[in-house]
């Protein structure tokens, strides 16, 4: 049994690294552990509904959770900094602002946006990632409508009130559907003196022949029926050349006119501070055994967005989704529990319950259990799933209220 109070360390706040920190509590007293996480804010960010926030539909405090509120109740803390590098052999972690002893490293840093080295890619689209970037994006939506209300010429209009997504997965579709309600269910209604309809062009970019490439067949087809009822222009097989301030440039060099690009095509590991420390893949993913932790170094465990489970050769990468953060953030703790206690530890098995994405109000795709669902069903389905997902119970209660309360007013369109 354990005689001392263990030091426990977890990089990240994300969905697995609190899931993880939420758990651990289920199976340490407090006077066993000292728990630290270490993150970039002092909040969870809540990341599937950053696209209702950029379009109006939530407000940016909706989307957050104090890190604070839950450590403090059991007296741990919260280290808001960077994470620099790691010494393995001196279980040391070096922060922004200082280093970090530790019995048990739990790495759940997540990831960021990737680019793919496109050219003018990072510096002339926003990415959704944060909650800075779904405020900015809003209040840029917002902008575009009030500059193009004073254009007198036809195409100056058009060309001020041209957006672009670039990615077909469910964060690009989710947000071009929501960008199109937000615009042509919102914003026109205070701008249709000034503009017309056929002044908006919404455009999704997607490199693949479908959208939605991880869902049943019949479901990327009803999206891609979906969006262009929502007068959203789709772009199949189509890939990204470059982007400029003005304009995007396909492979193919045919050029389309972006007063506003958003970047949703794909996601890194942010493991570059581990270059060379820890063993990882290509891609920057950490490699892990079934049990989630690095065989030479069995205190250090690996979760979510930079996990990759390599059993064999041919093993595959999870998705880097919330699913597969929210069922690994308990298994690890169980697994913390039994390795501070000698026991066997227990082989992670991903159990899929299925994809969900919204469309915008009363529209959803849902594959549950291998069941294809669509509609008003989905789209409650899909808000029910996520809305479950939050910490607190205030946040579920607030979130809940709000999503009433958009059904009979029209959403918020303050810059901030």
């Amino acid at each position: 049994m354990i005689k001392t109070k263990k030091k426990i360390l977890i990089l990240g706040a994300g969905f697995g690294g609190l899931y993880a920190y939420r758990s651990l509590y289920r199976h340490f007293n407090k006077n066993e552990i000292d728990v630290t996480i270490v993150n970039k804010t002092n909040y969870f960010l809540f990341t599937p509904l950053l696209h209702e926030v950029a379009t109006g539909g939530l407000s940016e405090n909706s989307v957050v959770e104090s890190i604070q509120h839950f450590l403090s109740r059991n007296g741990d803390v919260i280290h808001i900094a960077d994470v620099l590098s790691l010494d393995k052999e001196n279980k040391i972690v070096t922060t922004s602002l200082e280093k970090l002893s530790y019995d048990i490293l739990i790495v759940a840093l997540g990831a960021s946006t990737n680019y793919f080295g496109t050219p003018g890619a990072e510096e002339h689209s926003l990415a959704l990632k944060d909650l800075s970037d779904a405020v900015k994006m809003r209040g840029s939506i917002i902008d575009a409508f009030q500059k193009a209300s004073v254009l007198k010429v036809d195409e100056d209009r058009k060309k001020a009130l041209s957006f672009v997504v670039v990615g077909g997965g469910p964060t690009g579709v989710e947000l071009a559907a929501e960008m199109a309600e937000f615009i042509h269910n919102t914003l026109m209604d205070y701008y249709k003196d000034s503009i017309s309809c056929d002044d908006i062009s919404v455009s999704l970019v997607n490199r693949g022949p479908e959208l939605l490439a991880p869902f049943p067949v019949k479901l990327r087809g009803k999206a891609l029926t979906v969006l262009q009822d929502k007068k959203i222009k789709v772009y199949l097989n189509t890939g990204v050349k470059e982007v400029h301030a003005d304009e995007v440039v396909f492979s193919d060099d045919t050029k389309i006119h972006s007063s506003y690009t958003v970047w949703t095509a794909g996601v890194k590991p942010n493991t570059e501070m581990f270059a060379n420390i820890l063993p990882m893949d290509k891609g920057g993913r950490i490699f892990v055994d079934k049990n989630l932790h690095i065989a030479d170094n069995p205190e250090i465990f690996v979760i979510g967005d930079v996990s990759f489970i390599k059993e064999n050769e041919n093993s595959l990468p999870l998705p880097m989704t919330a699913q597969v953060a929210t069922q690994q953030g308990p298994h690890v703790a169980q697994n913390v529990h039994n390795f501070m206690n000698g026991y066997d530890l227990i082989p992670f098995k991903f159990e899929s319950k299925g994809e969900m994405a919204s469309l915008g109000r009363f529209e959803g795709l849902a594959n549950v259990f291998g069941v294809p669902v669509t509609g008003a069903i989905a789209w409650f389905m899909w808000r029910t799933v996520y809305l479950f997902k939050f910490i607190s119970p205030f946040k579920k209660i607030k979130v809940a209220f709000d999503w009433t309360m958009n059904l009979f007013f029209s959403r918020d369109i303050t810059k901030i």
